[in-house]
């Protein structure tokens, strides 16, 4: 998900009280007292550093769900089949009941009340969301007692098992309930007859080599779902238009009905998966219509519908680059949905004229015309040549009701249509889709790592920076001629100083820290998205660039449909670049920090050797900041600069230069290639006697 640059406030009416609970300690697995901040083991990954002997859970669902547009709220019955393969005996599950987060008295509402933002605090029946089971859930047929151990919060659900679920062994719940999304948006929203279901399932919660893994949603932090299958059929009125996880392997979504002029027709790729089971017998309704989706390899699901949709579609094609454990479609569908209806829509959110424009604008003008799905697929491609193959039949991108994006498998929900969300939110199917880490604890593995291949993307990183540089041979590369390259590293080096800012003022959190633990949203913000993003720039500049890539493809090859903890990436790095990388992860991960180093004492010696001068320079490097790096240093000589690259794990060393031409400058970090704030300090002018 894209992070949020501002939140509207909001004045809506008074509270009611959440889905009732017996009263518990509100004490979750793993949330002990001395539960650490950050993890120190592995959650999932192995000693070894590799798949060999690991495990996870699997958990498929089949739902049928009917909407019910005059309240707002659909009507469900489930089944959840869960898989142990893990070791252990199971006692419990624990399952989300996520969409009771967006209501008054929910530990989301809790935040945003501490942190003086009004959003679903005060809101009344119709207003909030919930998410209600209609009838006590049922494992092997068996009633059990439903929980809510952080009442009043109802996004936790604890179920006691009353026969323990062996290693090996599997249970069939049962669920019967009712959702219904807000009107106040934040990631799931219904406004007249669109619907965001973002969450809106009983969804089990992780079971890894730590235990159980639940979590009450908050602003801060996301995700952690069990891989499976999901089998969905949607009741609806017929003349919705629905897109989703996952292909419609029978019914109309509705795209033929509302396609734009010009668009090809949908490719619906019913036929993606092999050994379909045949549908479960479902009532609908005159006047509705059932749309049955199929997902594997997913652990979410999620919808948006409206009348008010129009559709374009194209098909991605592409070969496969190499040998996967996993299914590879040559043919990509893509689809795009976006409002006809923006004028009408934008009108029913009260907002000021110039507001309603830019809705319509970011509904309707930013998408028609294949712009979106140009958009698409230019990401497509960009996401392939960095991690690999996309491995699913088909991508859907929807204009959602709230701003910005959130990512689910196969299924993008954006605010609106650029190049830097799509590509951001869809490379969140490769990092929290594909590779799934646990958002809620390491939201650096991906929300930093798609800001940074963002930047990528967009030819704005450090290390593409310092090659421009390299080849323009600049005298001066911190005032190169070319001016965008010049502006390009004056943004590059104002984040840095701004982070180093964060550091210096004590306001800076390490990334790896639990997300509700940091002391507000915006501090969540600063760490996984911008300090997670340096470290990635960080940690390409340590690999170079050859071996990032190579970094990047085997950690996707090797990990896809796993779940991945910081040592599943680490080992990965280091078995790629050859070397250890402990402390470059402990450092980035557990700790706060600059990268600050000391350029002293330079000596310059003119020395004749084989009947031939060169000039000899030495340098005394040393580390200030608490941030270790392999410090790049660069002379000047009339013909350009010589850059050699220091020892990261030495605090002062040092750096010498064999040249044939007089040196005239010393500098560190000349192309700006770091993170450190403080290199522009060493720029030394060298005696040219």
């Amino acid at each position: 998900m894209r992070k949020r640059l501002a939140f509207v406030l909001l004045l809506v009416a008074r509270a009611v009280t959440a889905q009732s609970a017996p009263a518990q300690p509100a004490v979750l697995p793993n949330q002990q007292a001395l539960a650490p901040r950050i993890p120190v083991r592995a959650a999932t990954t192995r000693a070894s550093g590799d798949t060999t002997g690991y495990w996870q859970q699997r958990a498929d669902y089949q739902i049928v769900a009917t909407l019910d547009e005059r309240v707002g709220v659909i009507t469900a019955t489930g089944s959840l089949r869960y898989v142990n393969r893990s070791p252990e005996v199971l006692r419990e599950l624990w399952v989300h009941q996520y969409l009771n987060a967006f209501r008054p008295g929910s530990r989301w509402s809790a935040t945003d009340e501490r942190e003086g933002r009004l959003r679903f605090q005060e809101l009344r029946d119709p207003d909030y969301a919930y998410e209600r089971f209609t009838s006590a859930p049922r494992v092997n047929g068996r009633t059990v007692t439903v929980e809510y151990p952080l009442s009043p919060d109802s996004t936790v659900v604890r179920l006691p098992l009353a026969t323990p679920l062996a290693p090996g062994d599997s249970v069939t719940v049962e669920f019967a309930w009712t959702a219904r999304p807000s009107t106040v948006p934040r990631r799931q929203a219904r406004r007249g007859r669109s619907f965001d279901f973002s969450q809106w399932y009983p969804k089990v919660a992780v079971y890894d080599r730590d235990g159980w893994k639940p979590n009450a949603l908050v602003p801060a932090g996301e995700f952690y779902g069990e891989f499976g299958a999901f089998d969905v059929t949607l009741v609806l009125p017929a003349d919705q238009t629905v897109g989703a996880t996952g292909v419609p392997v029978s019914g109309d979504p509705g795209y033929a009905r509302v396609m734009a002029p010009g668009s090809e027709r949908p490719r619906l790729a019913a036929q993606a998966y092999r050994d379909v089971p045949a549908a479960t017998t479902v009532r609908v309704p005159t006047g509705y219509k059932a749309v049955r989706f199929i997902a594997r390899n997913v652990h979410h699901f999620a919808w948006s519908t409206s009348p008010g949709f129009r559709y374009e579609g194209t098909s991605y094609v592409h070969a496969p680059s190499q040998f996967y454990r996993f299914p590879i479609w040559d043919t990509v569908s893509v689809h795009v949905l976006y409002r006809a209806d923006a004028a009408d829509d934008c009108s029913r959110a009260s907002l000021s004229e110039s507001a309603e424009k830019r809705c319509v604008d970011e509904s309707l003008t930013q998408w028609q015309g294949g712009k979106a799905l140009d958009q698409t697929r230019k990401a497509l491609r960009w996401l392939e040549a960095l991690y690999g193959d996309y491995p699913y039949p088909q991508i859907t991108v929807v204009k959602r009701i709230d701003a910005s994006g959130t990512e689910f498998p196969m299924l993008l929900m954006n605010g609106e249509a650029t190049l830097g969300l799509t590509v951001h939110e869809l490379g969140h199917v490769y990092t929290y889709g594909i590779l799934a880490n646990n958002e809620w604890q390491s939201g650096w593995m991906d929300e930093g790592l798609s800001s940074y291949q963002e930047l990528l993307q967009a030819g704005d990183s450090r290390v593409l920076l310092a090659a421009r540089l390299e080849m323009a041979n600049d005298r001066n590369p911190s005032q190169p001629a070319d001016t965008a390259v010049r502006r390009l590293r004056a943004r590059l080096d104002s984040m840095s100083g701004e982070q180093a800012t964060t550091v210096r003022e004590g306001t800076a959190e390490p990334i790896g820290s639990r997300a509700d633990l940091f002391r507000s949203f915006a501090a969540y913000n600063a760490s996984v998205y911008d300090r997670g993003q340096s470290m990635y720039q960080a940690l390409h500049d340590v690999l170079g660039e050859e071996t990032f890539q190579r970094f990047l493809r085997e950690y996707y090859a090797m990990w896809q449909f796993r779940h991945v903890d910081r040592w599943a990436m680490q080992a990965t790095a280091e078995r790629v670049g050859e070397r250890k990388l402990g402390w470059f992860f402990d450092q980035w991960v557990q700790q706060t920090g600059v990268i600050d180093y000391a350029l002293r004492a330079p000596v310059v010696r003119k020395e004749q050797v084989a009947g031939r001068f060169q000039w000899v320079v030495t340098a005394q490097l040393a580390r200030v900041g608490q941030y270790r790096h392999p410090m790049p240093v660069g002379v000047r000589t009339a013909t350009g600069w010589t850059v050699i690259r220091t020892d990261p794990l030495k605090d002062v060393q040092l750096v010498q230069f064999r040249l044939d031409e007089a040196p005239d400058a010393l500098w560190l970090d000349p192309y700006g290639s770091t993170e450190s704030p403080t290199a522009r300090f060493y720029r030394l002018v060298l005696p040219t006697r």
